[in-house]
């Protein structure tokens, strides 16, 4: 069994000479830009595939006009899961060996839902304008993702990236971090499923009819729940970046990013990014002067007012082992209010049992073993 390529979604641009014959055959949600020139035509079959469990790309065809540094472009991108397409779900990973296989789906998928026949050796060689690397781990602990959850938030990101926008969603079973360079999302592979079966609006996943089976199957096994670390480039930018940053070749082709060595690379570097600014003097320190130094060390740019509140909230949660029993004697030798400044001006370490979790990503990341359904829930 071969390393997992951890790829999600992707989206291939093959490149015409002229615009194609097929384009006349499908059926097309046209539009042409009057100011820009620029014709577009949607194809999308899956409204029609999904109700039956088949996964079917999304194609998307551009023709731009030609300007004074270049010819008319004719450009159809190919958005779609490769997991989806390969296993009918993306809880189940892809290995290296299996790329000429995926490549041979895909090329079947397209000619026998569109009637598009683009050869496998082009759609290995097409450029990628869009990719998601992404790794679901496994625990059968009934480890709740929102505790993993509640830990990555503590982190100081904005010391790492640079920060557009933080945000949960459905009740904090998602973790989404914006950057100028990057999108990162942390969430619920099972709950997001569920969510899926009543509505796909509020959910990260789309096209969730091809994994109701899988939706079915593991609400039969409460012991599993599965976190899912997930790294969104978005165009060829941020993905160059990505890989000079992993010290890879800066070729976007589909053939040299189908790689576990570069999807490993670039999980574990944001995740061990994150992992660095989590606060964890509670595991290391028992002592005020201890807790002191190690969130000092942590992060020398942390103001004294919130490493107070920290050491003072740790040893009290360390002491009582209950929030309410921390809440009720501040509020009663105090007040309310001191009680929840200090909760909110301290980013309380995550305890023992989290750290162990979060290193379970860890080192799931770092072995790069392909998971399976049917491997957790016999």
């Amino acid at each position: 069994m071969g390393s997992i390529a951890m790829i999600d979604t992707i989206k291939l641009a093959v490149t015409y000479s002229k615009r194609p014959n097929w384009l006349n055959r499908v059926q097309a949600s046209t539009n042409r830009n009057v100011t820009s020139g620029v014709f577009t035509a949607i194809i999308d079959a899956n409204e029609s595939y999904k109700r039956i469990g088949v996964y079917v790309p999304k194609l998307i065809y551009i023709e731009q006009p030609a300007t004074k540094d270049r010819k008319r472009t004719y450009t159809l991108n190919i958005e779609l899961s490769l997991p989806k397409l390969f296993f009918g779900n993306n809880f189940d990973e892809l290995t290296d060996e299996q790329f000429p296989a995926v490549v041979h789906e895909l090329h079947k998928r397209l000619r026998n839902v569109y009637g598009l026949r683009i050869s496998e050796r082009k759609l290995a060689q097409s450029e990628v304008a869009k990719i998601d690397y992404s790794k679901n781990i496994i625990f059968t602990d009934r480890t709740p993702v929102s505790t993993i959850i509640n830990a990555v938030a503590l982190a100081g990101i904005s010391k790492t990236y640079d920060v557009q926008k933080t945000d949960f969603r459905n009740g904090g079973q998602i973790y989404h971090i914006h950057a100028n360079i990057i999108d990162i999302a942390i969430y619920d592979k099972v709950a997001d499923l569920k969510q899926a079966k009543v509505s796909e609006k509020r959910t990260v996943e789309k096209y969730n009819q091809s994994q109701i089976q899988l939706v079915e199957e593991l609400e039969k096994h409460p012991n599993v729940t599965i976190p899912r670390f997930e790294i969104r480039l978005n165009d060829k930018r941020k993905i160059r970046s990505e890989l000079k940053a992993v010290n890879a070749s800066e070729d976007l082709r589909f053939h040299h990013l189908f790689s576990s060595d570069i999807s490993g690379a670039i999980l574990l570097r944001h995740w061990n990014k994150i992992f660095d600014q989590i606060p964890k003097a509670e595991m290391v320190a028992d002592t005020a002067t201890q807790i002191l130094v190690s969130l000092k060390q942590a992060d020398p740019s942390m103001k004294f007012a919130e490493a107070s509140s920290m050491t003072l909230m740790t040893l009290l949660r360390k002491e009582a082992r209950d929030e309410r029993t921390v809440r009720n004697l501040i509020e009663s030798l105090f007040s309310k209010s001191q009680y929840t400044r200090l909760k909110n001006n301290s980013r309380t370490p995550p305890t023992k049992t989290q750290l162990k979790s979060l290193l379970q990503i860890t080192e799931t990341i770092t072995a790069m073993t392909p998971v399976n359904i049917e491997d957790f829930v016999k």
